[in-house]
């Protein structure tokens, strides 16, 4: 709840993991479980590395609303870049609230990583939040010779650093990006496992059908894909929370074109409104 306002607004976590749309460990509405639970799953997947969908400068503008409110916008930008004769992808990430929400919740949140292009391995990964008055900031640096993340987290005037072992994990930003790549068929089901700052994640992605949908007047050829998330680092009881779905079209672009995901109240809905490609 909201204090001061007329309206209860789901959780902030919820709104932003769904803002950002590549951000699968905090999608709101999937089923977020504990290790004990996880079981046998499908295997790490091997992407289309040969043939990026996005392998070229894209901007894409996203809207998330609840229960048809509008409250919040989010920009994501990649570009392909050359370091030390290698090529790596670039992504910037910022979501912002609308205007009228900013007496009662303001956010301007960014991300920024880096990850390379042969491989899908990730390099690097920066979170800025900025909520009312909490500030926090974590940077990550994937070290690859020792299969770990290396991370400095503040937390307003608090800082602390720390490592966790994690072969073959990605973060948000580039697990997003490699499942872009993924040849999906109705029925399959793909796993990454996934850093998310303080914890490691397997995703299950489900495929549970393909879909014409219609967003914001257009019309998309999409997979639909029902997300479930559990946490490695714990045992114990699942955390209670809500279901989500998200389309993806169905062309060489994989785009996520909408996500609606159920939160406390109602439910939120991120829909594609502008995708720009060949220029930032």
């Amino acid at each position: 709840m909201v204090h001061g306002s007329t309206f209860a607004l789901p959780s902030r976590r919820r709104l932003w993991a769904a803002i950002s749309l590549v951000l699968f460990l905090w999608l709101g509405g999937a089923r977020f479980s504990s290790a004990a639970d996880y079981g046998t799953t499908p295997s790490q997947p091997q992407g289309r590395l040969d043939s990026h969908p996005f392998d070229y400068p894209e901007r894409v503008e996203y809207v998330a609303s609840w229960n048809g409110i509008p409250l919040a916008s989010a920009e994501v930008r990649i570009a392909p870049t050359w370091v030390e004769g290698k090529k790596l992808y670039e992504v910037q990430i910022s979501a912002e609230t609308w205007s009228y929400l900013n007496p009662i919740w303001k956010m301007r949140d960014r991300v920024e990583a880096s990850f390379e292009a042969e491989t899908g391995y990730p390099r690097r990964f920066a979170f800025r939040q900025r909520e009312n008055r909490k500030s926090v900031d974590t940077i990550a640096n994937f070290d690859l010779p020792g299969q770990k993340w290396i991370i400095h987290r503040r937390k307003g005037s608090k800082a602390r650093d720390y490592e966790i072992i994690a072969p073959r994990a990605f973060d948000p930003v580039s697990a997003a990006y490699f499942a872009r790549t993924l040849d999906f068929k109705i029925g399959n089901s793909v796993r990454l496992e996934v850093f998310g700052g303080k914890s490691l994640y397997a995703v299950i992605l489900n495929v549970v059908a393909r879909e014409r949908i219609v967003v914001r007047g257009s019309e998309f050829d999409t997979y639909k894909i029902v997300p479930r998330i559990f946490n490695l680092s714990r045992s114990g009881l699942a955390e209670k929370v809500r279901q989500a779905s998200i389309w993806i079209s169905a062309d060489e672009a994989r785009m996520p074109v909408k996500i609606t995901s159920q939160v406390s109240i109602g439910s939120v809905s991120i829909e594609m409104v502008r995708k720009n490609a060949g220029a930032l």
